[in-house]
């Protein structure tokens, strides 16, 4: 079996979620505030984890294909550094 290649366009993925995550914002925030949403950038469908490991990984049950746009809800950036 060969391997898949999938292209993946950063600006379009950039984009793209930032619009989706834009129109979701304030009912995450007041649901799921320091959570993490991974968003299909090519139809808003979201999955919400504890973790990016966690939300990519129920995502890809659905869309396996797909590269996932990842906010941590509330927050200006997942990670940081101290």
């Amino acid at each position: 079996m060969g391997k898949r290649i999938i292209t993946i366009n950063k600006q379009k993925i950039d984009t793209e979620g930032a619009f989706y995550y834009e129109r979701i914002k304030g009912e995450l925030e007041a649901k799921v505030r320091g959570k993490i949403v991974a968003i299909n950038p090519d139809n808003g469908d979201y999955f919400i984890g504890n973790s990016v490991l966690e939300a990519v990984k129920k995502g890809r049950a659905r869309y396996p294909d797909c590269v996932f746009y990842t906010v941590k809800v509330g927050y200006p950036a997942v990670y940081s550094f101290h």
